[in-house]
């Protein structure tokens, strides 16, 4: 079992790392431009993001086929998770997304009648 699930993650770093290899060919990049830099590390962290998906996807097959027992899935399952989130976060950070806390209505009602 924990063979199968070494080969499924190493699977997963190698697509990772030979990914940029492959589809980011024919992306220049200027010097000097952040604004590139920053879409680029977006695109890394997207593939990436797709990765931790599709290794979830293939732990619950897995589990559901009955090649994992229910330990192996709900801990290989919970550090996929963990990373996803780490993923997310980051792409996040470097989107410049502020998630900024919704008012409560009457807070709203007593600034519109000023």
């Amino acid at each position: 079992m924990t063979i199968v699930i070494a080969l499924g993650i190493a699977m997963a770093v190698v697509a990772f790392v030979a990914a940029p290899f492959f589809f980011g060919g024919g992306q220049t990049n200027r010097a000097g431009s952040d604004d590139g830099q920053v879409s680029l590390e977006i695109q890394d962290l997207l593939l990436e993001k797709e990765t931790v998906y599709a290794a979830i996807q293939e732990l619950d097959f897995d589990w559901k086929s009955g090649k994992l027992s229910a330990e192996d899935h709900q801990a290989a399952r919970q550090r996929q998770e963990e990373r996803a989130a780490a993923v997310l976060q980051q792409i996040d950070a470097l989107q410049g997304v502020v998630e900024k806390p919704a008012a409560p209505p009457k807070a709203r009602r007593e600034k519109r009648r000023g």
